[in-house]
């Protein structure tokens, strides 16, 4: 197929009626709402396998990030350097395009390099997209005005659920765990509803969608900035958090004088003190030590899970981290990390 035949057949399935011709002259902020406009219209056409965004997309890319070319028709399943591609991504091809095709295809290119990071969840360059500061968090007041505002309500739920998978792995690498838990699963109580990939959601409109998000994410980055500006240590705000086993809406003097001595005992007891064991037998895992070391490894972290139940019983009523509570897990989880000398290191991730 060549590189015009391949423009037509997509501008059929695409954009039929969609002035395609006349939008090649627009510029500026023109030219962005008519490109957000298709990419509106395409995210909201479900097909069987998603919406039509992500079959444009495939025309061109795989679905990795980086928008790598997709091997193109009877190219072999795993293709070998210098595969073929879509004739519209080949230099040579396009050279045979005229003027006015070569227009199209360069607006087509815009609207299916959005579909793709969209429909696919990935970041995207925002400044370019909508206008906006490019900066992929909740605390960016512009991204949240855009997002609560705009008429393109399912360019803002892809969006804000790209923006929570964002916040997820930033959270995941500085090990904040209850952060990480509650964006996972996020409840609609309005409408009874997971709020799982939108791709999926049937449920819930694409506005509400959108705002259940970004007031999760906001919570939490507004919890995180009133306790630093509490000037408590980033470790003393994830330790009272994992006592709560959630993110809660306020700090609470007794679990910050129980996550405190949790503290003081990891920094004084505990940093660091399972890598020295490992060092010691000269190891690099738990599974290598020998008897002996597992013993006094162990040893580590039971003095530990008593110290929990010691601040639990002096600061805490009753029903507060429970062996094997999720609570639980989250202080063992993080007593580990901070055993292998991960102390006062996360900060930066967050």
């Amino acid at each position: 197929m060549t590189a015009r035949e391949e423009l037509a057949k997509i501008e059929k399935v695409f954009f039929k009626g969609a002035g395609l011709q006349k939008a090649c002259s627009l510029e500026g902020e023109e030219r962005r709402d008519y490109r957000l406009a298709q990419v509106e219209r395409l995210l909201s056409d479900m097909r069987a396998g998603g919406p039509l965004a992500v079959y444009l997309s495939d025309r061109f890319w795989t679905s990795d990030e980086g928008r790598m070319p997709m091997p193109w028709e009877n190219t072999a399943p795993i293709p070998e350097p210098g595969y073929l591609t879509n004739p519209l991504l080949s230099l040579e091809e396009q050279q045979t395009l005229t003027d006015k095709e070569m227009g199209r295809l360069r607006l087509i290119l815009e609207i299916a390099g959005l579909c793709h990071d969209l429909s696919l969840y990935f970041t995207f360059d925002l400044k370019e997209a909508f206008g906006i500061k490019n900066d992929f968090w909740v605390s960016n007041k512009q991204l949240v005005e855009w997002l609560t505002s705009t008429k393109y309500e399912h360019i803002a739920m892809y969006t804000a659920y790209i923006l929570k998978k964002h916040a997820i792995s930033v959270y995941a690498y500085g090990h904040y765990q209850p952060a990480q838990d509650e964006l996972a699963e996020i409840f609609s109580e309005e409408y009874g509803a997971l709020l799982r990939e939108p791709g999926f959601n049937k449920k819930v409109p694409p506005r509400a969608y959108a705002q259940a998000l970004i007031s999760t994410m906001l919570r939490i980055e507004r919890h995180w900035q009133r306790g630093l500006k509490r000037k408590l240590d980033p470790e003393l705000i994830m330790l009272h958090d994992e006592i709560y086993g959630l993110i809660p809406r306020q700090f609470d003097k007794g679990v910050l004088q129980a996550a405190q001595e949790l503290y003081d005992y990891m920094d004084e007891q505990l940093c660091g003190r399972l890598s020295m064991i490992e060092r010691r037998y000269h190891v690099n895992s738990f599974e290598e030590l020998p008897e002996e070391g597992r013993h006094a490894a162990n040893e580590a972290m039971s003095q530990f899970a008593e110290r929990v139940r010691y601040v639990r019983d002096k600061y805490l009523a009753k029903g507060w981290i429970e062996d094997n509570s999720l609570a639980y897990l989250y202080l063992m989880d993080h007593a580990q990390r901070c055993g292998y000398g991960f102390w006062c290191e996360e900060d930066d991730a967050l």
